[in-house]
């Protein structure tokens, strides 16, 4: 999926009691706990590619000191303009943790000069149609 960035604006998004921030160098051991307990080790590499950066493209949800969820981009294969991978803990999801998450990665990719934010192994389709108007890229012939 693709998502224009020439004309997006941040949405506005509800205040919780969650935080959400860029994470830091010293996030990376329980960042990649999280992944691993919530999602197993297939993210690991692309996480500890985020933090190979001097400025790290990944943002977290807290709930407290607990990780809930993290978004990120830059990481996949160290290529530019991927968004994601991006999860949400399975007992935090439909609270628009992951709808936040995304928009702060979409805005700095704005903000760092990208067109476009591809996302690669969307799903599912229709939260990101819906949360970004990402559109389907057509297969070629």
């Amino acid at each position: 999926m693709i998502v224009p960035l020439k004309d997006y604006s941040f949405p506005i998004i509800l205040t919780t009691n969650l935080t959400f921030r860029k994470a830091k160098q010293s996030d990376a051991t329980l960042i990649k706990k999280f992944v691993e307990k919530e999602f197993g080790k297939g993210w690991i590499d692309s996480i500890e590619n985020g933090f190979l950066q001097e400025d790290v493209p990944i943002y977290i949800a807290l709930a407290g000191q607990e990780i809930i969820g993290f978004a990120c981009f830059d990481v996949v294969r160290r290529k530019k303009g991927l968004f994601g991978p991006m999860c949400t803990s399975s007992s935090s999801r439909i609270q628009g943790i992951g709808y936040t998450l995304l928009h702060y990665c979409l805005y700095e990719m704005k903000e760092i000069g990208y067109e476009y934010a591809v996302i690669g192994e969307a799903g599912p389709l229709e939260f990101y149609e819906k949360a970004c108007n990402a559109v389907i890229i057509p297969k070629t012939l």
